[in-house]
């Protein structure tokens, strides 16, 4: 059921011509038209005016999210790809970036981030990357688990917890 759901979103998006780099959309986080203007709007919500430090996805269209939050003097945290390292999220701290654009980029995190563990991370707000979301809340990712992982991770640890804020921005 979600991987037909997935499909349907990538094919819809493909042919709408919505998405935007990298191609295709399938198998991953697509990015689309709109991802700035969903920075914005959500930039306005209390969840992010009360966020001093934020956990998000390395995935193209949070880009500008990742962007905006280095900008207003918020600490992002970027799991590594894959998790595939012992210290596996880098912290972008704002005060040691002069420019949050190229900061923002894969190559840019990891030439701006520290790599730290979880232990490090502080998280007052987390924002997931999504193929799908419905109205409850419940999201769909890209069926590799990465992200319920660094959840199961932070949570575990106590980073995290039931009154955490958890957003997603989609096309």
């Amino acid at each position: 059921m979600k991987q037909a759901i997935r499909e349907r979103v990538w094919d819809a998006l493909e042919a709408s011509g919505e998405t935007r780099f990298p191609f295709p959309p399938h198998g991953r986080i697509p990015n689309f038209a709109g991802a700035m203007a969903a920075t914005a709007c959500f930039a306005g919500t209390p969840a992010w005016e009360a966020a001093e430090t934020l956990k998000t996805n390395p995935d193209s269209p949070q880009r500008p999210l990742r962007q905006r939050a280095l900008a207003d003097g918020k600490t992002v945290y970027v799991a590594v790809p894959r998790l595939a390292d012992e210290e596996p999220f880098l912290e972008l701290d704002p005060d040691r970036i002069d420019d949050p654009s190229d900061a923002v980029t894969l190559s840019g995190s990891e030439e701006y981030g520290v790599q730290v563990g979880p232990d490090a991370v502080s998280v007052d707000l987390v924002v997931s990357g999504s193929v799908a979301v419905r109205e409850d809340g419940a999201r769909i990712g890209k069926g590799e688990g990465f992200s319920d992982l660094e959840w199961g991770i932070l949570w575990d640890i106590g980073i995290v917890d039931g009154e955490t804020p958890v957003a997603t921005t989609v096309h």
